[in-house]
């Protein structure tokens, strides 16, 4: 079999880890244990102050996973590539699952009184969580972009992409089955988001190529995002502030490094 940069990072069964991820969390989106399983878990996530889950929250966004990977622009460009290759993936996925499904909301059908809610309250469509698919999403796309040999030391990029999923639930706007198939969902993505990133030749990906340059282009628009939009969590702001401060600092460091005359800084492309 000829072997592209493709399946050289992902295997055949790779592939089966989203259809197993639906297959062992069955009895989660088939609801047979709602709404008696959102009420538990809602109420008992309460103990978490409620910032961390509306930060959480907003590591389910494109805006926030941009900022924090935007070292990767010039140290690992692969890293932030694969998951915007993800992205449109996943995108497009949860617009056709909320689409499809039209699945109600929590508060659309609970009493609110028995909802711990966080953030601006939601009520309609509900199937897939989108901040779930986005975690993930990420999660998988940047770890099946490194190397099999190096990687199984990042699973714990799972952990934070686990927080978003649950913190959907804690902030009262998504089901457990929302979550555990957006949670699949976004595995599916990140998978394809690698495996594109992977045709992606090295020299598209240096620091002074204008594939990159365009990258960084698109982080302005995620400056601007992250320093305007609420967001759902008025009180994320304070850090949405210190991301973009955080993102500019990064952006102007690539593009000095990608203008400047002279060698170019090492990038690495695994």
């Amino acid at each position: 079999m000829l072997l592209t940069p493709g399946n050289r990072l992902i295997a055949r069964w790779h592939w089966l880890i989203p259809p197993l991820m639906l297959l062992v969390t069955a009895p989660v989106w088939l609801a047979l244990y709602e709404p008696e399983l959102f009420y538990f878990l809602n109420w008992h996530l309460s103990v978490v102050p409620a910032q961390l889950w509306a930060f959480l929250s907003l590591m389910g966004t494109g805006w926030c996973i941009y900022a924090l990977t935007a070292p990767s622009l010039w140290l690992a460009p692969r890293v932030i590539v694969a998951w915007l290759c993800a992205a449109p993936v996943a995108g497009a996925l949860t617009r056709v699952g909320k689409g499809l499904l039209d699945h109600p909301r929590p508060l659309e059908v609970l009493d609110p009184a028995l909802v711990q809610v966080i953030g601006e309250p939601l009520f309609v469509a509900a199937m897939p969580s989108g901040h779930t698919i986005t975690g993930f999403a990420a999660a998988a796309a940047i770890y099946f972009s490194l190397q099999p040999g190096t990687r199984l030391k990042y699973l714990w990029l799972f952990i934070p992409a686990l927080g978003v999923g649950l913190s959907r639930i804690a902030v009262g706007a998504h089901w457990p089955a929302d979550v555990v198939v957006g949670a699949a969902i976004g595995v599916f993505s990140g998978l394809t988001g690698a495996w594109l990133c992977a045709m992606i030749q090295d020299k598209h990906l240096s620091v002074s190529s204008w594939w990159m340059r365009g990258v960084a282009l698109f982080g302005g628009y995620c400056l601007y995002v992250l320093l305007t939009d609420e967001m759902g969590f008025i009180q994320n702001m304070p850090e949405q502030y210190l991301l973009s401060a955080f993102l500019f600092v990064c952006l102007i460091s690539f593009l000095w490094q990608s203008f400047r005359p002279g060698p170019k800084p090492f990038s690495d492309q695994s």
